[in-house]
């Protein structure tokens, strides 16, 4: 599935047909109701609510009069606290394409965050968005406009977020998309792409940097990649892997 443009009309049409099958297999079955968590029902009202915000943020910024950061970072990390809360439901509901659906229209979301001068607070389902989409997408321009699309995640991702002081836990959010971003754009063939996003590794993960380039040429010859690609895998490797191995 491509992603579309994040903008408010694309995440209307986009969302309208997913809440829609959300909200009638609710009414069908509420066995997974929970008093403690918002209900379909209410988090469709809610959606209707962020739209109004949203179109509110654009017009101000077609008229010139570009919102406070904080302001659109407030409103887009209750965007993704309402995206989560929809997601758990299709989860819950056993609605799988409603799921994928959704998590579109997350990466959308905070897409739309970055564009509009905000900070993305809440990484979390974002990351798991796109690592779906990353599973699920093999065509080489759908990969490069991914690959961009996680670009403009990592440069809106907020500042304590950056920070990466949780170095312990291999599945942190910030860790996961550095890493996914390396193996897309490995993925496209591109190596202004590999380039990018390889030194972003070793920037924000030179922990990391090793085993990836290690693993890299390891997959370079068990797929095939073509020369021009090994050849920005061999790079890295002997840079990371080979001589940090002899000093």
């Amino acid at each position: 599935m491509s992603l579309p443009e994040p903008t408010l009309a694309n995440l209307r049409e986009g969302l309208s047909g997913a809440l829609s099958e959300l909200l009638d297999s609710y009414e069908l079955d509420t066995s997974g109701s929970d008093e403690k968590t918002a209900t379909p029902p209410v988090l469709v009202e809610t959606f209707k609510q962020l739209f109004d915000a949203m179109q509110r943020t654009e017009y101000d910024a077609g008229s010139g009069n570009q919102p406070a950061a904080e302001a659109v970072t407030e409103l887009g990390e209750y965007a993704l606290g309402l995206f989560e809360e929809t997601l758990d439901w299709a989860t819950r509901l056993r609605l799988p394409e409603v799921h994928q659906d959704l998590q579109v229209q997350t990466i959308s979301m905070a897409r739309w965050i970055g564009r509009h001068g905000g900070n993305i607070q809440l990484l979390e389902p974002v990351v798991d968005a796109l690592a779906q989409q990353a599973n699920t997408t093999s065509e080489p321009g759908e990969l490069l406009a991914l690959y961009r699309a996680m670009g403009e995640v990592i440069d809106a991702t907020a500042d304590f977020i950056r920070q990466d002081l949780e170095k312990s836990n291999p599945g942190r959010p910030w860790r996961v998309l550095q890493m996914n971003r390396a193996i897309v754009a490995t993925r496209t063939h591109q190596p202004d792409a590999m380039d990018t996003a390889f030194q972003a590794l070793v920037s924000y993960l030179p922990q990391d940097a090793s085993k990836f380039f290690s693993e890299g040429m390891e997959q370079m010859d068990l797929l095939n990649y073509p020369s021009h690609v090994r050849e920005v895998m061999d790079r890295y490797y002997r840079k990371w892997s080979i001589d940090r191995t002899l000093h």
